[in-house]
């Protein structure tokens, strides 16, 4: 009878320390705002995930695809934790909105403006042909309404600028004649060029412009300090992966888009290019859009970089992992 009840005593012992052990480890569930689309900036998460950073982190990460700005919304009430999104994430803060932009990937913006196989030039877009943009008041709104008119073309007047949605209906809406021309990202460039559709330009050319990064709600920040350090934390190893592992990235890139080496190569050499030395911006650049988003928006009340852009937790991580901040 007593070895019965130690037995039992040794089980109970057991199940008890199992599932305290179960709940120490449990992750934390982070939910991320997505684009949806295939570009650079959208799958450091994804690979960064897959390689197990954030779960370094005790973090596991829920990409939830979303609209731009139903996904900052949805930022601004508490259904996401970050958002992607730098553009509209920076328009909303221009309106008065409580979020901070607190890593940025990029410098420029790797887009490219796409025509109909009967377009061949900018100019040929004149007399109100349609030009897809994700939405009013997007990054790729604004970088547009501020590229065309360096080639004499007036939005508005000389062309409509219509609101498509995400970077998979932007090329469909090219491809199937909905619209005579399309802002695209690198891979559905690569898709548009193979249809014979043509180039117009590179949006990288002509501007600066952040649009891939961290956005979260000072909410966010305030109450849940940590929980941002080890998310951030394990963005800035993804970060830092992708710009030093070429082959790998490359591999994976082949894998996910179902296309060559080379033309994966292609998006990730593109990608170098663009990308931030380190997950912040110089004050410099964040002046310029600060100054370019007010333009676009029509604000006039005087905002300070500080009201947008908060990069102290990435200065402090790069730190901690060796890196020098810039």
């Amino acid at each position: 009878m007593r070895r019965t009840v130690q037995a039992v005593s040794v089980v109970l012992v057991g199940l008890f320390v199992l599932g305290f052990c179960g709940r120490s480890m449990a992750l934390d569930e982070v939910k991320l705002h997505v684009s949806g689309a295939t570009s650079p900036n959208a799958l450091i998460f994804r690979f960064a995930k897959e390689k197990g950073f954030y779960k370094e982190e005790g973090l596991e990460v829920l990409p939830i695809t979303a609209g731009m700005l139903p996904g900052i919304q949805g930022l601004v009430a508490g259904s996401f934790d970050f958002s992607q999104i730098l553009g509209q994430g920076a328009g909303a803060i221009l309106r008065g909105l409580p979020l901070k932009i607190v890593m940025a990937f990029d410098t420029r913006p790797m887009n490219w403006l796409y025509g109909g196989k009967h377009i061949k030039s900018p100019q040929d877009l004149k007399g109100g042909r349609q030009i897809a943009v994700s939405s009013f008041g997007a990054a790729l709104d604004q970088m547009t309404r501020e590229i065309l008119p360096k080639y004499g073309i007036e939005p508005g007047r000389d062309v409509v600028l219509r609101p498509i949605g995400n970077a998979p209906d932007r090329l469909a809406a090219l491809l199937s004649g909905a619209v005579d021309a399309s802002v695209l990202s690198h891979t559905d460039r690569i898709i548009a060029r193979k249809g014979g559709f043509n180039e117009l330009l590179f949006y990288g050319d002509h501007l600066e412009f952040v649009t891939g990064g961290v956005v979260a709600s000072e909410k966010t920040l305030s109450q849940r300090a940590d929980f941002v350090h080890r998310f951030l934390r394990g963005t800035l190893k993804g970060f830092y992966w992708w710009k030093s592992s070429e082959s790998e990235v490359v591999s994976r890139l082949a894998k996910l888009l179902k296309g060559s080496e080379a033309e994966s190569r292609e998006v990730y050499q593109a990608s170098l290019k663009v990308f931030s030395a380190d997950g912040t911006l110089p004050r410099s650049l964040q002046e310029r859009m600060v100054t370019m988003q007010k333009k676009s928006l029509k604000v006039d009340r005087d905002i300070s970089p500080e009201e947008v852009y908060h990069f102290a937790l990435i200065n402090s991580i790069n730190k901690e992992l060796g890196k020098v901040a810039h």
